[in-house]
């Protein structure tokens, strides 16, 4: 069982919202937008796991899987990566994120029982690592989820997880125009991607933003989840 917080947004929740954090980070890192989660969202539970695994870069910080032995020397970052090279990196890590959002999958299983909620009104959302996590687990997993939102992410693990496609949500891809780290050129070979797999996309972009989230963002897919509240 995954480590995590909690909170209970609206007298009648309806919602499961589960967030998953960065790579080389911590839930206290990404506080500033879990408050604009808890700001926005209503009749909600709000979850956010900590990753399982101590970060291969700073022992203080967590990661979903590590990405050192993939590229040690963070060529994925470098301006003049190309997004076929940085996809190329991301790609050997299938076998990792495969198992972990097989992990995530059953902690949405057990959150879902815990607190009597189906799919259709359970979502789930992601940072960096934490949002390629969120693209292969919600397309892994066999009962189709209310929305997946993809906040700086890409798709990782893309030739093992072509196969093991079972569900296509609604997925939302958020990405800074600034991006340096999950570098914004690979945005349009992410949606293109998911689009060939008959995945139904939306994008939305926001210029000046580096790699973090803002409140615009989070605003956004909290009113998306919201509207799921009423039906």
């Amino acid at each position: 069982m995954l480590k995590y917080e909690t909170d209970i947004l609206g007298a009648t929740p309806r919602n499961l919202v589960i967030f998953l954090h960065g790579y080389n980070g911590t839930v206290a890192d990404h506080q500033y937008a879990l408050d604009w989660f808890k700001k926005y969202l209503r009749n909600a539970i709000f979850i956010v796991p900590h990753a399982p695994e101590t970060s291969d870069k700073n022992p203080q910080k967590l990661q979903w899987f590590g990405m050192m032995k993939y590229d040690p020397d963070n060529i994925r970052a470098l301006p003049q990566t190309t997004p076929e090279e940085i996809f190329a990196i991301y790609n050997k890590t299938g076998a990792d994120i495969d198992l972990c959002a097989q992990l995530i999958n059953f902690f949405i299983n057990e959150m879902q029982e815990k607190y009597e909620v189906d799919d259709a009104h359970t979502f789930l959302c992601g940072f960096s690592q934490g949002a390629m996590l969120t693209v292969y687990a919600a397309l892994s997993r066999y009962a189709t989820l209310g929305g997946a939102f993809v906040f700086s992410g890409l798709v990782a693990g893309a030739d093992m997880l072509a196969a093991k496609i079972n569900s296509r949500p609604q997925m939302y891809l958020f990405h800074g125009k600034d991006d340096l780290k999950v570098q914004f050129k690979t945005l349009p070979f992410s949606a293109d991607w998911l689009v060939k797999q008959k995945v139904p996309v939306g994008v939305k972009i926001y210029p000046g933003l580096a790699h973090k989230m803002n409140e615009e963002e989070i605003r956004t897919a909290s009113e998306i989840i919201n509207l799921a509240a009423a039906l």
